[in-house]
């Protein structure tokens, strides 16, 4: 029981749990593992990947290739006219693009539709189709849809809705998206909506530092001091040590890293054929680590209108 002034509160197990995805969320929200935009200031102050390269001839085959049916290329197209990157900024041809991509089922595009009607960023704002949408793109098995899907659930604070969050964010943490797996993460650490699995927390923080992620090397180094007490999880701890101990080094810029990326996927569009990809799980999103031919690496959702760099490096 807790007491507060002169009102006495019974907490139920229920109760607890709701309190702690409260405290979890909370905190994580304002941890630097995702990226928002949510108006266009914010957009214009993101760094450009066109801004010292030359991408005209990329979006120019980008354009063809959304015009030609390619969800992903729209969805692209309409970021670039959104933000001025590589493109005039144009609301109007943004949307017009975007609208393409709606049109052929594309997962990106279908949230990004949803993320902008919700916040009112280029179109008008209408929170009922942003709903819509996002639920679309949850079918899609779009990751950060999932994430987004979940985050909503677990914010009605009602303890029914904890088992879909978490299974919507296991989806997501399949697809290697960053703050999926920090959030799966804390509530496994903490037994929220399931029993307490210290070693599956710490095997979701282990990949996210290993993937560079940098900010969840505090979590690692918790929950490491967790497991150091019980003796049959010492070969787990000396594990999680030496990758704690591991300095991530990227030995590229952000800005070339993302200009690369971008010719590649306009090559790849252009020799696949396959305009309509939705899987989730590259730095590419929208695209399989079959089609980009890379390495695979964890993501971060983009909750606001993102930016090329973005969506194309996870924002790094």
């Amino acid at each position: 029981m807790a007491k507060i002034g002169t009102v006495n509160y019974f907490l139920t197990r229920g109760d607890m749990k709701i309190i702690s995805v409260a405290l979890i969320i909370g905190s994580l929200l304002t941890y630097p593992v995702t990226a928002e935009a949510n108006s266009n200031s914010e957009l214009q102050a993101a760094e450009h990947i066109c801004s010292d390269n030359d991408c005209t001839k990329e979006l120019r085959r980008l354009i063809r290739l959304a015009r030609g049916g390619s969800g992903d290329a729209a969805a692209f197209v309409a970021m670039a006219y959104a933000t001025g990157d590589g493109l005039e900024q144009n609301h109007q041809q943004a949307l017009r693009y975007l609208r393409m991509g709606v049109r052929q089922r594309n997962a990106m595009a279908v949230y990004l539709m949803s993320d902008w009607l919700r916040n009112g960023f280029v179109a008008e704002q209408d929170v009922a189709e942003a709903d819509r949408l996002l639920q679309l793109a949850v079918k899609l098995n779009y990751g950060p849809a999932q994430y987004a899907r979940a985050l909503q659930l677990l914010q009605q604070e009602q303890p029914e809705s904890l088992s879909l969050a978490i299974d919507l964010l296991e989806q997501a943490s399949a697809q290697r998206l960053a703050s999926a797996m920090l959030l799966l993460g804390q509530l496994k650490q903490h037994g929220v909506g399931m029993e307490p699995d210290l070693p599956g927390a710490a095997e979701l923080y282990k990949r996210l530092v290993l993937s560079g992620q940098t900010s969840a090397r505090p979590y690692l180094q918790q929950i490491t001091e967790q497991l150091a007490g019980d003796q049959q999880h010492q070969t787990l701890v000396a594990d999680l040590r030496e990758v704690d101990n591991i300095e991530v080094i990227r030995v590229s810029g952000q800005q070339l890293q993302a200009s690369n990326m971008l010719e590649g996927l306009v090559r790849r569009l252009s020799q696949s054929g396959q305009y309509d990809s939705r899987s989730v799980g590259t730095r590419i999103r929208g695209l399989s680590c079959e089609q980009t031919g890379s390495n695979c690496s964890s993501t971060r959702p983009e909750r606001g209108a993102s930016s090329l760099n973005e969506v194309l490096t996870g924002n790094q």
